[in-house]
């Protein structure tokens, strides 16, 4: 049961991120640059991912395995722990990139975060993804 609570919980917040943008998207009232169609990229790939956990969490729910084992809890650490210090020098290289390109200093604080925030969240990702499935050492 509680694993279906949490699948539902993914597909909720898939939901209101996707609200959320198309409430963006339509409210708009400028032509989107690069960055824009990035970042809805970006954010379109960080949905499918929670779709992704939440029918995996659905198929383990029908399986009767639970949501929070210890493996699980293990590759979360592992893959947060991996992600923080390769976000570090993200946000360095990003930093020292920022310079190379011209942006107003209004802009340039959003521009700086919201990088930074979908950087950090896809590298996240990326690791949890790979290391559940190659799996971790027992060091």
């Amino acid at each position: 049961m509680k694993a279906k609570k949490f699948a539902i919980v993914k597909f909720t917040v898939a939901a209101f991120i996707l609200g959320l943008m198309g409430f963006w998207i339509f409210n708009t009232t400028k032509p989107f640059n690069e960055f824009a169609y990035g970042t809805i990229g970006v954010m379109l790939l960080i949905v499918g991912f929670i779709i992704y956990s939440g029918v995996q969490a659905l198929k383990d729910a029908k399986s009767g395995l639970n949501p929070e084992d210890e493996l699980s809890k293990k590759i979360t650490q592992k893959a947060a722990s991996m992600a923080f210090s390769i976000s570090i020098y993200m946000w360095l290289i990003g930093l020292f990139a920022l310079d190379m390109f011209s942006i107003d200093s209004v802009n340039k604080a959003k521009f700086v975060i919201a990088i930074g925030m979908m950087g950090m969240t896809l590298i996240f990702l990326f690791i949890r993804l790979y290391l559940s499935k190659v799996g971790i050492d027992d060091n």
